[in-house]
C-alpha cells in the first residue's frame, strides 16, 4: 500500500493538484493500492493556519507517508512577504528532513518534438547546502557561499540520470559544467566520464545557447544544482510554459516504509494573482503525477504513468489551449477545469 501525503501548499497550489487528485480518488475507489492523507499545512497557507510554514503535524504525516504529492508552495493572496517572508524554506526543510538529495524535472515540449527533456541535478549540497556553509553580510563584509561536492554524492547524481538515458535511446544526453574555472566542476566532469553511460560534456554557458538555439533538444541534462535550476527555466521557455514541468525530489536510496522516500510538485510558482481564477495550466501537476505513480512500488507495476502522459497529450490535441499556450489573438482558451476533463476522459 502507497500513502500519499497531500501538501496542497499556496496561491494556485491547491486548485493547480484538482485532476490528479480526483484521478488518485478514482483509482482508490477501483482498488488500487493507494492512501491519501492530508491537506496538511504548508508554506504560507501553513504559516496562517498554525504560525509556521513547516508545522509539526505536517512533518509527523510525512513520516507516516511514503511520498508527498505538493502544490507550489511560496506566495498566496493577502499575505505580504514582510509577515511570511520565507515560505519556500519549508520546502527546502523537508529535503533536508527526509534527505531529498536529487532532483528530476520533466519538461514536455509540445512546441518542439512532444518528447521531454529531463534535468537531473544534486539539491542539498553542492550549491544548495545549508545555512552553515553561508555567511551573509551585514553591508560591510563579505558575503560567502561555500561549495562543496562529495564525489560518491555527485557519482549516485549520475546512477539516476543514466537510468533516464537508458530510457531515451539515440537521443543526445550531456553533462553540464564549468570545469574551465571550479573545482567542483572538475571533480564532476571525472565522474561523467566514469559513469556506465556516455554523456557529451558542455560547459554551462554553451549549454545555454544550445537550449535557446539548437533544433533538437537532448533527452537527458546532468548538472549541478544551481546551473540545473537555470537551465530547467530555460528549457521551460523553449516548450513554452513553465507549467510544463514536473519535479520529483527523491532519495536514491528508496528505503520504503521509513518515511518520505520522495516529493513530487510541479515546478512552477503559487502564481498569486492567478488563484481562483481556474485558468492555470495544470500539466505540472499531472507530470508530477505521472512520475509519482513510476516511482512506487506498490504503483509502477499497474502502468499507469504511461497512461497520463498519453492523456495529457490528446487532452492538448484534441481542445483548445490554456491561455499560457494560446496563440497570439487566440479566443477560444481552455480553462483548467475543461483541460482536466479531456485528461480524466482519457484516462477512463
Amino acid at each position: 500500500m502507497t500513502t500519499i501525503a497531500l501538501l496542497p501548499g499556496d496561491g494556485i497550489g491547491s486548485e493547480i493538484l484538482d485532476g490528479p487528485l480526483t484521478y488518485l480518488r478514482r483509482l482508490k475507489s477501483d482498488g488500487a493500492p493507494v492512501t491519501l492523507t492530508g491537506p496538511w499545512p504548508y508554506g504560507t497557507t501553513g504559516w496562517m493556519e498554525t504560525g509556521s510554514a513547516l508545522p509539526p503535524v505536517t512533518v509527523d504525516a510525512c513520516r507516516r507517508a511514503d511520498v508527498v504529492l505538493s502544490g507550489a508552495v511560496g506566495a498566496h493572496p493577502g499575505v505580504t512577504a514582510r509577515q511570511c517572508p520565507t515560505p519556500e524554506a519549508a520546502l527546502i526543510e523537508l529535503r533536508h528532513i527526509f534527505d531529498l538529495r536529487i532532483s528530476v524535472r520533466t519538461v514536455w515540449t509540445p512546441a518542439d518534438d512532444g518528447e521531454d527533456v529531463v534535468i537531473v541535478r544534486n539539491v542539498t549540497g553542492g550549491a544548495y547546502a545549508g545555512p552553515d556553509r553561508r555567511r551573509e553580510s551585514d553591508g560591510t563584509r563579505a558575503a560567502e557561499d561555500l561549495i562543496v561536492l562529495e564525489p560518491h554524492r555527485v557519482r549516485e547524481v549520475f546512477t539516476i540520470a543514466a537510468e533516464y538515458a537508458a530510457e531515451r535511446p539515440g537521443r543526445r544526453t550531456i553533462s553540464v559544467d564549468k570545469a574551465s574555472v571550479f573545482a567542483t566542476s572538475r571533480l564532476w566532469r571525472r565522474t561523467a566520464h566514469e559513469s556506465a553511460h556516455a554523456f557529451d560534456d558542455v560547459n554551462v554557458d554553451r549549454a545555454a545557447y544550445e537550449l535557446v538555439r539548437h533544433p533538437e533538444l537532448p533527452g537527458v541534462i546532468v548538472t549541478e544544482g544551481i546551473f540545473g535550476d537555470i537551465l530547467s527555466d530555460i528549457v521551460c521557455a523553449r516548450a513554452g510554459s513553465p507549467a510544463l514541468c514536473g519535479s520529483a525530489t527523491v532519495n536514491p536510496d528508496r528505503r520504503f516504509g521509513n518515511g518520505v522516500t520522495a516529493l513530487f510538485e510541479p515546478a512552477h510558482g503559487t502564481a498569486p494573482h492567478r488563484t481562483g481564477t481556474r485558468r492555470s495550466n495544470p500539466t505540472g501537476a499531472w507530470l508530477a503525477l505521472a512520475a509519482l505513480l513510476d516511482w512506487c512500488p506498490d504503483l509502477q507495476p499497474l502502468g499507469l504513468a504511461p497512461r497520463v502522459r498519453t492523456a495529457l497529450e490528446r487532452a492538448v490535441a484534441d481542445g483548445p489551449p490554456t491561455y499560457d499556450l494560446a496563440p497570439e489573438g487566440t479566443t477560444a482558451v481552455s480553462d483548467m477545469d475543461q483541460f482536466n476533463k479531456r485528461v480524466l476522459e482519457g484516462l477512463e
